[in-house]
């Protein structure tokens, strides 16, 4: 009788650490993807902007992919007005030279182009010119619209501290539909204009 359950007590033993095994590779699967860990950087970022002083976070989002990502906020700054953010990581609160405004103040802003951005013929794989459009700006040391303003944006704590210095270089830009043209330092023609609301 002691060797029938010193076995059965190995058999049970034996299929919970197997099934143990067999499930860790799930857990991790889950955590992940679906998790606490999926969701990971979408929660420090709001935690940054919920720290912030003067700083009240309205909505945040994100695109559900095999990352969470494509992660946009939009936040009041006391005394100043809304600011909505796109493309957001976790080192946009450091230093990111993608630093990327849908709106700030009363200013939305439109632009499209013509030119090289990455898109190549199927057939032949190369290069070619592309029309485009958008509608959330990147500011960041190497965004093409960082050369409108005399200073540099490194975080979204610049964008903060500097809200009047780039409201007030925007709101020298055309009000929709007129546009300005100018080349990005990369030699792409673009027009862009800022849709004004109260």
């Amino acid at each position: 009788m002691g060797k029938s359950f010193n076995y059965r007590n190995k058999f049970f033993l034996g299929i919970g650490v197997s099934a143990l095994i067999l499930s860790l590779p799930v857990i991790w699967v889950w955590f992940t993807f679906a998790g606490p860990g999926y969701y990971a950087e979408f929660n420090d970022i709001k935690k940054s902007l919920e720290e912030m002083e003067g700083v009240s976070l309205i909505d945040a989002w994100g695109h559900e992919d095999l990352t969470f990502e494509h992660i946009g906020a939009e936040i009041e700054v006391a005394e100043k007005g809304l600011v909505r953010f796109t493309e957001l990581s976790s080192s946009s609160f450091t230093s990111n030279p993608k630093i990327c405004l849908e709106k700030i103040g009363p200013y939305h802003f439109t632009y499209r182009g013509n030119g090289y951005i990455g898109v190549n013929n199927i057939e032949t794989n190369k290069p070619m010119i592309s029309e485009f459009m958008g509608s959330s700006i990147d500011v960041g040391k190497d965004g093409w619209f960082a050369g409108f303003f005399s200073f540099q944006i490194h975080s979204v704590q610049d964008v903060i501290q500097r809200y009047d210095e780039i409201c007030e270089v925007i709101s020298q830009w055309p009000i929709f539909p007129k546009e300005q043209n100018f080349i990005s330092p990369d030699g792409v023609e673009m027009w862009i204009s800022v849709k004004k609301v109260k």
